[in-house]
């Protein structure tokens, strides 16, 4: 119970360098999870480092904010607020975010920008899509029911399995695309 009391404590002095830690700890451990089942020979810690930095850097940080700025989106029905905050979020903002994440990841990968955009066009469609079957349900509960300091903190409990999937899409190469290199 100490390690608890220390990490709530730890979340409400210093919410978003407790929720950039975790967002990259847990994306990580989605990458080596990943590398892991799909039976790697090596660990590629490289790639688990651009997943951890991707979720410690632009993940992180810019849903603290979003989450923050959700915040205002008021109604006296509080179903309806929960409602157009998850709406607002999925179909606002994540499509712009989903793309953002795709052409870092990439730039990250040492791939040039216009290379990096040409994937995220190639993948950006499957990745938005799948999204949309787990991630407003998640939301709805998060708004629902999670205080704000520990909304991007669910959101990478979860996405845990989300990267798992994330990486494996957008790390394995599939043999009919020519264009990887």
């Amino acid at each position: 119970m100490n390690l608890l009391r220390t990490f709530n404590a730890t979340l409400a002095r210093r919410p978003l360098a407790t929720q950039v830690i975790v967002s990259g700890a847990v994306c990580g451990a989605g990458d080596a999870f990943t590398q892991y089942l799909t039976g790697q020979k090596s660990w590629d810690y490289k790639r688990t480092a651009r997943f951890t930095c991707l979720a410690a850097v632009f993940i992180a940080p810019p849903l603290n904010v979003w989450f923050r700025v959700l915040e205002r989106v008021r109604h006296s029905n509080r179903h309806a607020q929960v409602f157009s905050r998850m709406s607002i979020d999925q179909f606002m903002f994540s499509p712009f975010f989903n793309a953002i994440i795709l052409v870092n990841l990439r730039l990250l990968e040492g791939f040039s920008f216009s290379k990096s955009v040409d994937k995220m066009k190639n993948d950006w469609y499957d990745v938005y899509t799948s999204s949309l079957r787990l991630w407003p349900a998640v939301q709805l509960i998060n708004f629902y029911f999670v205080p704000l300091n520990y909304r991007v903190i669910l959101i990478q409990v979860v996405a845990f399995f989300w990267n798992s999937w994330l990486s494996f899409k957008t790390q394995t190469p599939a043999l009919e695309d020519p264009t990887i290199e």
